[in-house]
């Protein structure tokens, strides 16, 4: 930036300007009729014009910067706003999901325990099918019997039969645990109910062929063919209603145990969202505050940039028409002549932008 010199510069510019005005005026530079300046006061004009303009050039560039980091906090403010915003929905969010927390865990605390229903252990259901399975064997054996199969063969038939009944028994007891059963699964609850009884009849009625068998052989006929096949149906209908019964119970829901921590937890979890989301609206509002301050800082220094760089161009103007005065005052005394030349009334105009120029600050004579 261009200012004045000091004391030695500017006792040297003066007595250069002296000096140069004693010898124009001694040789009759400027003539009376000249309409000219002369070449050493447009020196000094033209020294004036090079100073305004650096001082304009670094005025440029400071004002360049100054809106460059107005732009950046006005960016910055309205970035901060906008997570302002959002920070507030976020904090009305976590107040409202921690208040129907709370209310839930008040509600959790107040209301009765739900009564579980009827149900088995899962040791005890394994037992109790253990014993169905081994009772299954010496019912259903007599009536495979009549295959004339060897004994091994017999007893693999029962145990086959008396699985598949199990496991059916327990399909359809888990099916009827459903609250809501899909499509298929109602057709299978309605299989499982069909097809065991329709095996178990064709049991009772083999069952039947080979007690009239017997009775053939023996003489004996104690209960006959038909009240011995449906002692026998109702026995394994018994079974298998039992089976399914214990696949029911055991497969009953667990009752709900309430811990204390259950309805606290996510209680907490919504406290510390509701904290973070506070503590990031905190953040929010003062990196705004901090936006803000700095824009009006910045447009304090813009206007305190043009106050100095005015009075830096005033400064400048006035030094240099001071020399232009003792250039014209040193021509006069060395001319020895009463008669002023028009040229050296009126000082050469010092080039300064409008937006530089102060109320006082004209360039004139």
């Amino acid at each position: 930036m261009h200012v004045p010199p000091g004391s030695f510069g500017r006792f040297r510019d003066r007595a250069r300007a002296r000096r140069d005005g004693k010898r124009d005026g001694q040789l009759g530079i400027p003539t009376t009729n000249e309409v000219a300046h002369p070449p050493a006061l447009m020196a000094i004009a033209q020294r004036a014009d090079e100073a305004v303009a650096e001082l304009i050039r670094w005025w440029a560039g400071e004002d360049a910067r100054l809106r460059q980091r107005f732009g950046a906090d006005t960016y910055g403010l309205r970035t901060s706003e906008e997570d302002v915003r959002d920070a507030t929905a976020d904090v009305t969010e976590a107040q409202e999901r921690r208040d129907a927390l709370d209310a839930h865990r008040e509600s959790f605390v107040i209301a009765p325990p739900v009564p579980a229903g009827a149900r088995i252990s899962g040791r005890v259901y394994v037992a109790a099918i253990v014993a169905i399975l081994l009772a299954e064997f010496p019912l259903n054996a007599i009536a495979f019997r009549l295959f004339g199969e060897a004994e091994v063969l017999t007893w693999v038939m029962t145990a086959g039969l008396a699985v598949m009944l199990v496991i059916c028994a327990h399909g359809l007891g888990t099916f009827l645990r459903l609250e809501q059963p899909s499509m298929a699964e109602r057709r299978f609850i309605w299989i499982l109910i069909a097809v065991p009884i329709l095996a178990l009849i064709g049991i009772a009625v083999i069952r039947s062929r080979y007690l009239s068998m017997e009775a053939a052989v023996t003489g004996l006929n104690v209960l006959g063919p038909v009240v011995g096949s449906v002692v026998f149906l109702v026995i394994n209908l018994l079974i298998y209603t039992g089976t399914t019964m214990l696949s029911y119970l055991a497969h009953a829901p667990r009752p709900e145990k309430r811990r204390a921590t259950d309805p606290v937890s996510p209680s907490q979890a919504a406290r510390e969202e509701l904290t973070d989301a506070k503590r990031r609206m905190t953040e929010a509002t003062r990196a705004v505050h901090r936006h803000q301050e700095a824009l009006s800082n910045a447009d304090v220094a813009s206007e305190e940039l043009l106050r100095v760089t005015r009075a830096r161009t005033a400064e400048l103007v006035a030094y240099h028409r001071g020399l232009m005065s003792v250039y014209c005052a040193a021509n006069l005394r060395a001319r020895h002549l009463p008669e002023i030349p028009a040229v050296l009334r009126e000082l050469p105009a010092i080039a300064v932008p409008e937006e530089l120029r102060e109320s006082e600050l004209r360039v004139v004579a």
